[in-house]
């Protein structure tokens, strides 16, 4: 028996097909810079190789990961990054879930690991990255297609509890909502826990 979040996906995956029925979906894959070769997407998604099959929208992957790949081939504008990069705050309704958010991306991850930053870099190569000059550990985590979020640590000390923080490219405001983002993020802080 699904629970209700599992029923809830299912749901939003369904509903997502139905709308993507009247989308020339290998057009809007070209669109996105996306490849479509014997009617299969071939993608990475969290440091994956994903092969969606467009006639049906088959794939191994997770229902949760499924509806954000649905979600970014409803969008029907480009998204490139622009590196500048957003807080959770700045999607429509993050101000109001942020504390939420925290909870599900940055707290379990400090929580776990402290100033242990040794053991996230060997975490973090389950996904696709690159370090950056961030904080006392940063980098940049791609999810799938355009989208990576950037992971800032910082250590703790006398004074400062250890902290992190979770930025997005702007550019996921123009395909997703709060909840995709807090989705994505969550995946990937989650993905570093074990």
């Amino acid at each position: 028996m699904l629970s209700n979040k599992q029923y809830a996906v299912e749901e939003a995956v369904n509903i997502a097909i139905e709308k993507l029925q009247s989308v020339d979906i290998k057009k809007r894959c070209a669109l996105h810079g996306l490849e479509v070769s014997d009617n299969k997407l071939n993608m990475r998604l969290f440091g994956q190789d994903m092969i969606l099959d467009v006639n049906d929208f088959t794939t191994a992957a997770k229902p949760a990961d499924l509806l954000l790949v649905l979600h970014y081939l409803l969008c029907n504008i480009p998204v490139k990054k622009t590196g500048e990069l957003i807080s959770f705050r700045e999607f429509t309704g993050g101000q109001f879930y942020y504390e939420p958010f925290l909870s599900r991306t940055v707290k379990p991850l400090t929580g776990k690991y402290g100033n242990d930053i040794e053991t996230i870099k060997k975490c973090i190569t389950k996904f696709d990255y690159e370090e950056v000059k961030l904080g006392d550990f940063g980098a940049k985590i791609q999810s799938f297609g355009p989208f990576e979020i950037t992971l800032i640590y910082h250590l703790g000390d006398d004074e400062f509890q250890v902290d992190a923080e979770v930025l997005f490219d702007s550019s996921f405001k123009r395909a997703f909502a709060a909840e995709d983002a807090a989705v994505i993020a969550g995946r990937i802080c989650i993905g570093l826990l074990f």
